[in-house]
């Protein structure tokens, strides 16, 4: 018996693949990579708090309303870091009509950047990336990397992320998952209606494909103590947040139910397109753990596999195209298609120096995470950040209805309906009391002679003369009654200062 020795990590990647290299594909669930906690009746009184809820805010202040029902609930902290269609001044007064004031409410700046948050080797990735993948500006990322370094400096040691679309968390649900992180560095639940996926996923799966959801950052309780990554500005930037936890069986779902509101994820091809780069990454980087692979596989070899697995998803998924609803199935098709596109810009090398980079990145950045010192105060941790909290400066005065100042209304213009239309109503109205059909113009195939038209005339009974009397009384009623309400009306307006 000839002994071989020990077989490096290259190696073994190269026999792994040879093996069954149809192992390396899109997989439709990732639930075996999750972790499991067993749910109590109740959470446990003695389990540690929470200490903030962590909104990265787009939408108007209006959708915080279940963040705030949350934070309350749990008495934590709401930091909320706002831009595009969010301000703060906005958040501070819908937080005032609230009651709630244990918030921390920052204005993200156009174009802000702090050393903390630098990460050279994926910035330079950028520019090497399919032009359809880096046509669309986000600062999603940023601001969850915001809330990680504030929640290390105001020692948190337990955070929740919580998208500002998410609806449906009982405080008892956010507990259950929170108390997970005592064996987990980050846990979080099931957002299974809407489905968080992908659009080429939401096209699998309105095809007849088999599609789960995974855990993702828009219900995420996070150790802050534990040796966490970062947000990189990709799409599925969550998914290598928390890449190296699932690999090592730290990250849990608690299978807990939260809610998306409702979008209509194919209205915009060109955002599939977008999406196809940080798809194509995060899908592979977790296939390579199914089939017992870790990161140090990520070779342009694998990606060379996996991106021909990704190009039979698709197709796969173009082919039961007839399966969808057909109101939605061409905008399907030109979602998925505008993803292929993207897909063939996306060669094997372009994958395996993009994980080459993150990976520098992130040595980097946990070499930061370490160091970053608690600070004294909160306006001490962002005066360090570059941030300011939005002033508490609320001039607008919320007054109860009763109290609210009468609209002044003014006299303009006016129509009186024409005679010919309110006929037209009342015809309308008597022959629909009557139970009748309305009457339907029939085409002639020729004209009536005289004796024709004189027989027509002398079948009209008394009983037809005397529901024209009554049409046309019914007219003339409806017509006053349209002069006198609007004169009342007038004359109610006229009493306004």
């Amino acid at each position: 018996m000839i002994s071989v020795g020990p077989v490096g990590p290259a190696r073994r990647a190269v026999i792994l693949m040879n093996q069954d290299e149809a192992g390396i594909r899109q997989h439709g669930t990732h639930r075996d990579l999750e972790g499991r906690g067993e749910l109590e009746g109740k959470p446990r009184a003695d389990a540690p708090g929470l200490d903030a809820i962590i909104v990265p805010g787009a939408r108007p202040a209006e959708y915080l309303d279940h963040a705030v029902t949350l934070a309350r609930a749990a008495q934590c902290s709401l930091v909320v870091l706002c831009s595009q269609n969010l301000r703060g001044k906005d958040v501070k007064e819908y937080l005032v009509a609230r009651s709630f004031s244990d918030a921390i409410v920052i204005d993200l700046p156009p174009g802000y950047s702090h050393r903390l948050f630098h990460f050279p080797g994926l910035l330079r990735m950028k520019d090497q990336l399919p032009a359809a993948c880096r046509n669309r500006a986000t600062d999603l990322s940023m601001k969850r990397n915001i809330g990680l370094v504030l929640a290390r400096m105001m020692g948190w040691q337990r955070v929740f992320f919580l998208d500002d679309d998410i609806r449906d968390i009982s405080y008892q649900d956010l507990q259950h998952t929170v108390n997970m992180l005592g064996s987990f560095s980050a846990a979080g639940m099931r957002v299974t209606e809407f489905p968080d996926n992908s659009i080429v996923c939401h096209a699998n799966r309105m095809t007849g494909g088999s599609q789960d959801v995974f855990v993702s950052a828009a219900a995420l309780a996070v150790n802050c103590d534990s040796d966490i990554g970062f947000f990189p500005d990709i799409y599925n930037e969550d998914w290598l947040f928390f890449f190296d936890a699932v690999s090592e069986g730290h990250v849990g779902n608690s299978n807990l139910k939260a809610t998306q509101l409702y979008y209509y994820p194919f209205a915009n091809a060109a955002r599939a397109a977008w999406q196809e780069f940080g798809d194509v990454l995060a899908e592979g980087l977790y296939a390579l753990l199914h089939v017992g692979l870790d990161v140090g596989q990520a070779t342009s070899r694998y990606w060379a596999f996996f991106l021909e697995a990704r190009r039979n998803f698709l197709e796969e998924t173009l082919s039961r195209a007839q399966n969808a609803p057909p109101d939605m199935r061409d905008e399907i098709v030109a979602s998925v298609q505008a993803a292929e596109k993207c897909l063939h810009k996306i060669d094997p090398d372009l994958c395996a120096r993009y994980v080459q980079a993150w990976r520098r990145d992130l040595r980097s950045w946990k070499l930061r995470w370490a160091e970053i010192p608690r600070m004294p105060s909160l306006d001490a941790a962002l005066a360090v950040l570059g941030l300011a909290t939005t002033s508490d400066d609320i001039t607008r005065r919320i007054l109860h209805p009763q109290d609210r100042p009468t609209p002044r209304r003014t006299l303009g213009p006016f129509t009186i309906p024409k005679f010919e239309t309110l006929r037209e109503m009342a015809e309308h109205i008597s022959t629909r009391r009557l139970g009748a059909p309305l009457p339907v113009e029939k085409k002639r195939k020729k004209p009536l002679t005289e004796p024709g038209r004189h027989r027509r005339q002398s079948r009209m009974t008394s009983a037809d003369q005397r529901s024209r009397v009554i049409t046309l009384a019914h007219v003339s009623v409806i017509y006053c009654q349209a002069v006198a309400m609007r004169i009342v009306s007038l004359g109610r307006m006229s009493a306004y200062p």
